[in-house]
């Protein structure tokens, strides 16, 4: 399991987990876009998962931020601003750089036409904290919609 949806009163909470952080950090951004269910004519529906044969739309991230927490954000947020410019949901990535500081990615996505759920307007801060349980890392998030 890359991420779940959590019980939320107002807006959408998630829990993305990876056996490290890069795995994280590419599994909320799936998990994001995942979650809000967008809407692909090139794809088809499993589930509550959209799965497409191919992502045609790819897209350099390149991040700095004073903590691993604002980088989450910052690097989410940047997917949003990216999927609203583009009209493209994210549904993959490839870190090549994590530090706490900085990330370096590629971000794979499809043209959409709009997401069956919300838009998320925000990734917050609100319980956003880093844990470790064995050999597996998760993080809540909250997004405001």
């Amino acid at each position: 399991m890359n991420f779940e949806l959590l019980p939320h009163t107002a807006d959408i909470k998630i829990r993305a987990y990876g056996k490290t952080k890069e795995e994280l950090f590419r599994n909320a951004l799936i998990g994001m876009f995942q979650s809000i269910h967008p809407v692909a004519p090139t794809c088809k529906k499993q589930g509550d998962r959209l799965v497409c044969s191919e992502l045609s739309a790819k897209h350099t991230v390149e991040l700095s931020a004073p903590d691993e927490e604002s980088l989450l954000v910052d690097f989410l947020s940047h997917a949003l601003y990216l999927s609203d410019v583009y009209n493209e949901a994210y549904l993959d990535a490839t870190i090549t750089e994590l530090s706490k500081h900085h990330i370096q990615a590629t971000v794979y996505g499809v043209p959409i036409t709009g997401f069956e759920v919300v838009e998320i307007k925000a990734v917050t801060y609100h319980e956003l904290e880093f844990q470790q349980h064995n050999d597996t890392w998760h993080v809540d998030i909250v997004f405001d919609i």
